[in-house]
């Protein structure tokens, strides 16, 4: 049953995954791709998000699975309360946070403008 179960898990998580991820060439990766590339990782989606709130507080918006040169990453994007939003990459076989780069501003008022 364990080996079922992993099998649904994996070709699920392919299905969902391979609507997310992208290659550098903005192409849909190949279903074979997006199977070994979900295979290889060690950390799930879950151990990824965990990582990210160790790094960033905040609430998780999204998360993806992507390649970056021979890596595979999870790209956790956080919303926090100063209404930023950080990407922080989690490496998917080891779980080390990667790095962490704002994506978009948080909002900062004009000095002598009223909102």
């Amino acid at each position: 049953w364990r080996a079922i179960l992993v099998a649904g898990m994996v070709i699920g998580l392919a299905g969902i995954v391979g609507e997310m991820v992208w290659s550098a060439g903005n192409e849909k990766p190949k279903r074979v791709e997006v199977i070994a590339m979900a295979t290889s990782t060690k950390i799930t989606i879950e151990g990824a998000v965990e990582k990210a709130l160790e790094s960033i507080v905040g609430q998780v918006i999204g998360a993806e699975l992507e390649k970056r040169g021979e890596k595979t990453v999870w790209n956790v994007a956080i919303l926090t309360t100063e209404e930023a939003i950080i990407a922080v990459s989690v490496d998917a076989v080891s779980g080390s946070v990667l790095m962490s780069e704002e994506k978009v501003a948080r909002r900062r008022p004009i000095p002598g403008k009223t909102s």
